[in-house]
């Protein structure tokens, strides 16, 4: 029978092996869960930051899959040709490696620069920097795995090549002296390819610390088909076992051979975590008491949440430009802060003339667009027009509306904020609010609130009823009545709140979470880098001195450990991770950065670690509660409307 008629059995084994490699990464998700974060913001597709929550993407898996691919095409087409040199050895090995590394695994083939992450990122061709590769990176990064198929008979040929140049270099010794003598190859010292990646790896690791420590990451090496001790006298060498000792003397941890079958875990499937695919995992929603944020506040009192739609794009486009006098005003303003900024203190807000209050004549001219608008009014047009297209997608007020729905008819939802979340909203609101956000902040925070002082409120059915006036949507659409506030001292126990939990008993990632954010407000607290002058600054307090006299509102106070976190914002979530609450918060920047904080913190040991399975600790089929809610934003807008309500 011809030989190129029968199918070589190697090739046969690979390409099954690797065509099951192939359907598996496909659907191949990471032993560690997302974060319990329920994100309803608007998602675009063209948005790079789409993906951010999906924490278990593994970068390079698509480069894997892409090469398995490859080989498997090349196999395909050789299964009756005789055995042929292929990376499917390599590329299976990289994949046991990835299935049973330590979770949480971040990549796959990812280039190291053995200069550090602070090289220049600029080099390009042949001026860039060395960089050495890294197969799986797993651990939150501790872990770096190198596979290398190296054989024996590779190594042995290796160590030939090396014996020749040293023999060259006895037969010459006696001319090495001689003025002008060629230099030699023989080494000085024991040397083969396996030491030199091995010396890379760990000057890459000493150079790429563990993010926020001057820790390096922990290296493995995985010689899958290295054999120091052979069977048969011919294939060994003295030399190969010096290998994986000089190995080990660097701190490298040795691993030889393949990975055996029984050593694979199943790969979880992304369609479902559950044994059953059928059974979907339960849905991800808010608690029964929510903790409201700064920036929600903001957005339940802000015009484009109440106020009607506009049936079309174009006239959507046209809501936030600003007219003429409006702008005027803002320059005179403006100049004034240059000529003398303690000046700009007297300068009452109710002085600008509001867009609504603009002759119609006027407001038509500047319908024609942002061109001629300064930089600064057109970068906050444009904000405000796309948080309004955003709510004219799904209303904020409709999304809170259909998630507590779910819930059952007799569940009383509550609505929490702290002090110093409400304290800054009405100063925000004294400030920059419009006529309809102050009467609604006023309602809000009815029995404390001093915006409108000849709107006496008797009652919560009153302030209910002030809420909702000109909303687009009917009274009591949502149940925001009350918002009671959490106050630290004397708060109310956790046993006496509607989800009683202890700490032990709360869910891993709430746990966490807490943790990281008491962490960070341990730190000290700085002025935020932008801080306004305290000449400017108002120092009044708006529940006890009203509006007089109110000066610019000093940006908040930002936290040392990162800037991009708010301690207002830290606080928030921290009253929520500690009793089990679900955070609602319109600041997705600050999530980003405090899951980022998360990340470091696991990295650097403060926390005990996620769970094996990256589960969540609910019971079967109960809803699975959201540490924290994101929402898309809206400013405060009435101001910079040119519609008349």
């Amino acid at each position: 029978m011809d030989d190129s008629s029968t199918p070589h059995i190697a090739l046969q084994h690979l390409r099954v092996r690797l065509n099951q490699i192939y359907e598996a990464i496909s659907s191949y998700q990471p032993f560690h869960g997302r974060p319990p974060v329920l994100d309803s913001s608007l998602d675009t597709s063209a948005d790079e930051d789409a993906q951010w929550l999906h924490q278990d993407n593994v970068q390079g898996l698509k480069k894997l899959k892409d090469s398995v691919k490859i080989d498997l095409d090349v196999l395909c087409k050789s299964a009756h040709l005789p055995a042929l040199s292929t990376n499917a050895p390599y590329l299976i090995a990289v994949w046991n490696e990835l299935l049973c590394a330590k979770a949480p695994a971040h990549a796959v083939f990812k280039m190291f620069p053995l200069a550090g992450p602070t090289a220049d990122p600029r080099h390009r061709g042949a001026h860039r920097p060395p960089t050495v590769k890294v197969d799986v990176v797993a651990d939150n990064g501790k872990q770096w795995i190198r596979v290398n198929t190296i054989k024996n008979s590779r190594m042995l040929a290796e160590f030939r090549e090396i014996d020749s140049y040293l023999t060259d270099s006895d037969d010459d010794s006696s001319y090495e002296n001689m003025e002008g003598a060629q230099p030699t190859l023989a080494q000085t010292e024991f040397d083969n390819s396996i030491l030199r990646m091995g010396r890379s790896l760990v000057a890459a690791a000493k150079a790429n610390p563990l993010e926020g420590t001057s820790e390096s990451p922990k290296i493995t090496i995985r010689l899958t088909r290295l054999d120091p001790s052979p069977t048969l006298e011919k294939d060994g060498d003295p030399r190969l076992a010096e290998t994986v000792h000089l190995l080990g003397e660097m701190g490298i941890n040795v691993e030889l051979g393949e990975r055996q079958d029984s050593e694979l875990p199943e790969v979880v499937r992304s369609s479902s975590r559950s044994s059953s695919p059928s059974t979907p995992p339960p849905p991800l929603g808010p608690s029964v008491d929510i903790n409201l944020d700064l920036s929600v506040l903001i957005a339940l009192i802000s015009d484009l949440t109440h106020a009607p739609l506009p049936t079309s794009i174009e006239e959507a486009n046209r809501r936030f430009i600003p007219p003429q006098s409006y702008r005027d005003w803002k320059l005179k303003k403006n100049g004034m802060y240059g000529k003398n900024r303690s000046k700009s203190k007297s300068q009452s807000p109710s002085s600008a003339p509001s867009p609504a209050s603009v002759p119609d004549k006027e407001r038509l001219t500047s319908d024609a667009g942002l061109d001629t608008v300064p930089s600064d009014l057109a970068k906050h047009s444009r904000a405000l027009t796309n948080q309004l297209l955003q709510e004219m997608g799904k209303g904020l007020l409709q999304e809170l509306h259909d998630k507590i729905s779910a819930f059952p008819p007799s569940t009383n939802v509550k609505f929490w904020t702290t002090p110093e979340a409400r304290d800054r909203c009405l100063r925000i609101i004294i400030k920059i609010g419009g006529t309809s956000e102050k009467r609604r902040a006023h309602a809000l925070f009815w029995n404390v609130s001093v915006l409108l002082p000849d709107v006496v409120l008797e009652n919560e059915e009153k302030a209910e009823e002030l809420y909702w006036l000109d909303s687009r949507y009917p009274s009591r659409f949502v149940g925001l009545f009350p918002i009671h506030l959490y106050e630290y001292p004397s708060a109310p126990s956790i046993s006496n709140t509607t989800q009683s939990n202890s700490v032990a008993n709360l869910p891993r990632f709430f746990r966490d979470l807490g943790q990281t954010c008491r962490d960070i407000l341990a730190q000290e607290t700085i002025p935020h880098p932008r801080a306004l002058p305290e000449e400017l600054v108002s120092t009044n307090d708006p529940i006890d001195h009203g509006t007089s006299h109110i000066g610019e509102i000093q940006r908040a106070i930002v936290t040392k450990a990162n800037p991009r976190l708010t301690a207002h914002t830290v606080q928030s979530l921290l009253l929520g991770a500690e009793l089990g609450w679900t955070t609602l918060t319109a600041n997705k920047t600050s999530v980003k950065a405090i899951l980022r904080e998360m990340k470091l913190a696991r990295v650097r040991g403060k926390l005990d670690g996620v769970q094996e399975d990256g589960s969540v600790d609910f019971p079967e089929n109960e809803r699975r509660r959201a540490s924290i809610w994101i929402v898309d934003p809206r400013s405060l807008a009435e101001g910079m409307s040119n519609q008349s309500r």
